[in-house]
């Protein structure tokens, strides 16, 4: 009869075990799911941050070389402005 009143107790322990199993291992995949579904979102916020960033970069560097290009034709302007007044000075000190 010991055997009879055990069998149950058994069964119970079991059931209630295998339960906690399963409920413990599926929240450990839902919490491991969250974990990596937070991190791929992460991860495609720094690519569309660095997208932004490359596309912020080339931006600045397009305004860099239009720059340089008017500092360029300025430069020429001024060297092509001061071989004409060393001219005219040359033609000034020969004229006295």
């Amino acid at each position: 009869m010991s055997k009879a009143l055990n069998l149950p107790k058994f069964w119970f322990l079991a059931a209630f075990s295998a339960s906690a199993f399963v409920l413990f291992v599926g929240g450990y995949a839902l919490a491991e799911s969250d974990v990596y579904f937070n991190l791929k979102r992460t991860r495609d916020a720094l690519l569309a941050q660095r997208q932004e960033l490359l596309n912020a970069q080339e931006a600045v560097n397009t305004q860099m070389n239009e720059l340089q290009k008017r500092s360029d034709r300025i430069s020429a302007y001024l060297r092509d402005n001061d071989n004409s007044l060393r001219d005219v000075e040359g033609a000034l000190r020969t004229t006295r």
